[in-house]
């Protein structure tokens, strides 16, 4: 029985919908004008006009779930099911992709995705066309219309903002020099710049308009009440009786002839007075409202009022971007947040009454507490916000990654500090209204490093530190007491006042190339790297202490040799090759070498001395007088003999090549094992 209702509804709904197109002739399909991005700006104008839902509605302002998308030049396919008319679609659960005017759908619904995580569907008659976030809703499926037509590549236009697509989608995030102009897309695909109007595709950014028919109908719904209404009317009418007092006068004979005639008259009469009497409420109240700024508006050389109205917004926490001076949507939703939150009407519009709110010092805030390893989660990108923040007041100076690490909660600490809030680390309300602020402090360090702060910048110290090897051991993200050790160590050197504080002046002297090195340079010691390192690593191989990579490190393994070494040779065990030690194991790797040498020597000579002696007998006996005869077992000894003795010489060749293969072997190893920015860092475990 269900099966052959829902047949019948969709029965009666195709036979309304060719009726409406064969009367109005108002919407028609269009694939080759109808696109994803007029699809949007089609259902944010419903939404901002304030459209009502009526089912089965296909007409201007008045349309249920599919008809927000058919009003759109007729597009969608069958009402009923636009999702089977789809040409490509996919779950919402798996990520929906960066296309305008994607449909939505759910079971029994069907809605328009705007674009940057928003969408607008007909909801109901209670909330007529809402404008949501996409994933405050239970959609299940992402589908693109029947008849529309979706770019694959360049520029479009949408709500005031440029977007630039590639393979089908917009781009985020990122940055395109196109045409000799570099252009920056935000997390919502925005462009910072917008192109020459010829770049952008073309769009149909009408819809179908077919005036409300229904206009006349509700006419003589009102007929009926005005005939009652007249009904009591006359009662009132012999109030006016007192009047006839001025009876000397000559108008009152006739006024009781006009009482009479309006009489007939107050039929019509009723929709007016009752029409008349709601505008006199309601017109006063439009006439005490003054609208500062609203959707489209756009600042001028004369008035800032939208840049302040952002401004104001984003110290608030309502805007996440930095004011433009245009009202778009994302202005439009900040500004709906912002009243919902401070109890007044909901419009996305700025009259007199949200300008003043705005100004309030105890207006109510949108921020969010932000604690140490959160991240963003898709929808909120507040600890990007944060960042991004941070970075330019300049406390931060990593990656923007929307994750709040160590190197985030440093910063925050560091911001707190200089701007008199408990440095906590923790970004609270108070901290986030404060940072977000006209008059949050930007780091007055910025160009020093100072004892405990971290991040990239205090990397790049260390690294210099310990490519001059004021620095041993391993090199971290943060400027800790042992770190602080080797900075006064280059202070002392440099003939700076030691101090926590490495100032801007004494950066530019450790980084300058003829930086002056630790006094304590030659000595060797782990975390250290070079060319001598790798000739302490061959002298300990040749000694049989160290069989690892000549790498130019001095890891652990190394130093482990060292302290190996120090304790056959009766010397202070510390791991660190000073010059002493040095010293000592280059003269015994010589050393080494050299008997390794002799003894080679040695062998060949014998080889070749028991040869020649054994030539030197066959030649004795052929000039041995008398009748020697030399036989050809005699001539095999000889050619033995010589054979021999080539293969020792080749075999000494052999080993003189092997040698220096080796040799250069183990220099590229060193080579190949030095870190490309020139100098070594060890990590634990």
């Amino acid at each position: 029985m269900a099966k052959v209702i829902k047949k019948v509804i969709a029965g009666a709904l195709t036979v309304s919908m060719a009726a409406a197109m064969m009367v109005s002739g108002a919407l028609t399909a269009s694939a080759e004008s109808s696109t994803g991005v007029g699809l949007s700006a089609h259902a944010l104008t419903a939404y901002r006009e304030g459209w009502s839902y009526v089912w089965g509605g296909t007409s201007y302002g008045a349309v249920d779930c599919s008809g927000l998308i058919w009003t759109y030049n007729g597009v969608g396919g069958i009402r009923t099911d636009m999702l089977a008319a789809s040409s490509s679609w996919g779950y919402v659960s798996s990520g929906i992709p960066n296309i305008h005017g994607l449909g939505l759908h759910m079971p029994g619904h069907v809605g328009v995705y705007i674009g940057s995580g928003m969408a607008v569907d007909a909801r109901n008659e209670y909330s007529g066309v809402v404008y949501h976030n996409v994933y405050n809703n239970h959609w299940v499926e992402w589908f693109k219309v029947a008849g529309v037509s979706y770019p694959e590549n360049g520029w479009v236009l949408l709500d005031g903002d440029s977007f630039y697509y590639e393979n089908g989608e917009y781009i985020t995030n990122t940055s395109r020099t196109l045409d000799g102009v570099t252009y920056s897309f935000d997390g919502a695909g925005v462009s910072n710049i917008a192109p020459p109007s010829e770049a952008y595709q073309a769009t149909d950014y009408s819809y179908a308009s077919a005036e409300p028919a229904p206009e006349p109908e509700p006419e003589p719904s009102y007929e009926p009440e005005p005939s009652y209404e007249p009904e009591p009317e006359p009662a009132p009418e012999p109030e006016p009786e007192p009047e006839p007092e001025p009876e000397p006068e000559p108008e009152p004979s006739y006024e009781p002839e006009p009482s009479y005639e309006p009489e007939p008259e107050p039929e019509p009469e009723p929709e007016p007075s009752v029409e008349s009497e709601k505008p006199e409420e309601s017109e006063p109240e439009k006439e005490e409202v003054k609208i500062i700024a609203s959707y489209g508006d756009e600042d001028d050389e004369k008035s800032k009022d939208i840049y302040n109205i952002q401004t104001r917004l984003y110290e608030l926490g309502y805007l996440s971007e930095k004011a433009s001076g245009y009202y778009g949507s994302n202005t439009v939703d900040a500004v709906m947040l912002f009243q919902n939150y401070n109890d007044l009407e909901v419009t996305g519009i700025v009259d007199e009454k949200t300008y003043a709110k705005l100004k309030d010092k105890k207006v109510k805030t949108n921020f969010t507490t932000l604690e140490p390893d959160t991240y963003d989660d898709g929808e909120n990108m507040a600890v990007t916000s944060l960042q991004t923040r941070l970075t330019e007041l300049k406390y931060y100076f990593d990656d923007i990654t929307g994750f709040y690490g160590d190197l985030t909660k440093n910063a925050v600490k560091q911001f707190q500090n200089d701007n008199g809030i408990k440095a906590t680390g923790t970004a609270d309300d108070k901290t986030l209204a404060k940072l977000y602020s006209g008059d949050a402090k930007v780091n007055p360090n910025a160009d020093n490093l100072i004892l405990g702060q971290s991040g990239a910048l205090v990397v790049k110290m260390q690294k210099r530190l310990s490519e001059l090897r004021y620095l041993p051991g391993v090199v971290s993200e943060e400027f800790s007491d042992d770190v602080l050790t080797a900075v006064n160590l280059f202070q002392r050197t440099a003939g700076f006042e030691e101090s926590e504080i490495v100032t801007a002046e004494q950066l530019d002297v450790l980084y300058a190339e003829d930086a002056p090195k630790s006094p304590d340079y030659d000595v060797l010691q782990y975390g250290f790297s070079g060319d001598d390192v790798a000739q302490l690593q061959s002298h300990l191989a040749i000694l049989k202490y160290y069989d690892g990579k000549v790498s130019g490190t001095y890891s652990k393994d190394v130093e482990d040799a060292v302290k190996q070494f120090q304790t056959s040779y009766k010397l202070e065990v510390t791991g660190i090759a000073d010059l002493k030690t040095q010293e000592l194991i280059k003269t015994e790797s010589q050393r080494e070498s050299s008997k390794v040498g002799d003894s080679l020597i040695l062998k060949t000579a014998t080889v070749s001395d028991n040869a020649l002696a054994n030539l030197a007998e066959t030649k004795m006996q052929v000039r041995t007088p008398g009748d020697v005869v030399i036989t050809a077992s005699d001539n095999g000894e000889l050619a033995r003999t010589l054979v021999i003795l080539g293969a020792v010489v080749m075999f000494t060749v052999f080993l003189s090549v092997l040698f220096i293969v080796e040799l250069k072997r183990r220099k590229k190893d060193s080579v190949s094992e030095i870190d490309p920015d020139g100098y070594y860092i060890s990590r634990k475990l």
